[in-house]
């Protein structure tokens, strides 16, 4: 019986330090997922731009040359 609530114990702190783990990571795990969702969209908009640039600017240049 002794050996029954040791593990019991073991089990509730290894519960305990999980839950205070996971309340203290998931607001940096958040954090870490915006950031790289706000670079994700930075990178769309500069490619939005770049093709913009490529399909109308660029073919203007290059019809005049010829």
């Amino acid at each position: 019986m002794m050996r029954f609530g040791a593990m019991m114990a073991g089990g509730v702190v290894g519960l305990v330090i999980l839950k205070v783990l996971a309340a203290l990571l998931m607001p940096l795990f958040g954090t870490v997922v915006g950031m790289m969702m706000l670079g994700m969209k930075l990178l769309f908009w500069v490619a939005i731009g770049y093709v913009v640039y490529r399909v109308f600017f660029r073919r203007r240049c290059k019809t005049a040359e010829v």
